[in-house]
């Protein structure tokens, strides 16, 4: 089966999220786990709790056949790092093909990445993208400038399929998806402003943000 990892922090979830692992579903996978951080890598405070957060992926995907959602990192404590969930997911996972979810601006900062390097050999990536990069031959040829410099010659790439293919037979798949001006920053500063969120995010997480009292 393939797998889809989707991290990230969530806060809250909303319907860019859920748009983007639809489309993903579409494209490449059979099931996509949604991951939320414990604590962010570089340490950014987030406004609600760990719990509050897995509460409000659980309420957004609850009809969702495709869709699931583990709570790996927040059990494991500490900051969330991508190397040390995808050593945990492959043991969970041993005979499934896993793929590394991330957006455009995680792509640029893979260099700082722990264990970057070593993430390339171990599991498949797709990364999504909202904006103008349309992957054609020139973009892709940029694109290998963010890789660590230790894969760079390591890799192949696959113009017809639009991804590069490394030594050891992992993809990195590029997936230019539906363009949705929605973030969980705009979301949080609305319940502020006591502006409406509807049709953000679904409504029963309204609801159950309202009823938390977060975000106030």
């Amino acid at each position: 089966m393939n797998i889809g990892i989707f991290g990230g922090t969530f806060d809250p979830i909303h319907y860019g999220h859920l748009r983007a692992a639809e489309e993903i579903t579409q494209n490449f996978l059979e099931k996509v786990i949604f991951v939320p951080t414990n604590i962010t890598s570089n340490k950014e405070k987030v406004p609600s709790s760990s719990q509050e957060r897995l509460e409000m992926i659980k309420i957004a995907i609850n009809d969702h056949k495709k869709f699931t959602v583990s709570d790996i990192e927040i059990k494991r404590g500490g900051i969330s790092y991508s190397y040390d969930t995808v050593i945990q997911f492959k043991k969970l996972y041993p005979d499934d093909d896993l793929y590394f979810i991330i957006g455009m601006d995680a792509y640029f900062d893979l260099k700082n990445w722990k264990n970057g390097e070593l993430l390339f050999g171990m599991i498949n990536f797709i990364v999504i993208n909202r904006n103008n990069i349309r992957f054609n031959p020139k973009d892709l040829i940029k694109l290998t400038s963010f890789l660590p410099d230790g894969i760079k010659g390591q890799i192949d790439i696959d113009h017809k399929n639009k991804r590069f293919v490394t030594s050891k037979n992992r993809y990195i798949n590029f997936l230019k998806i539906t363009r949705m001006d929605i973030s969980s920053t705009i979301i949080r500063n609305n319940f502020k402003k006591n502006i409406s969120n509807l049709y953000l995010l679904p409504k029963d997480v309204i609801n159950y943000i309202i009823n938390k009292k977060m975000y106030i």
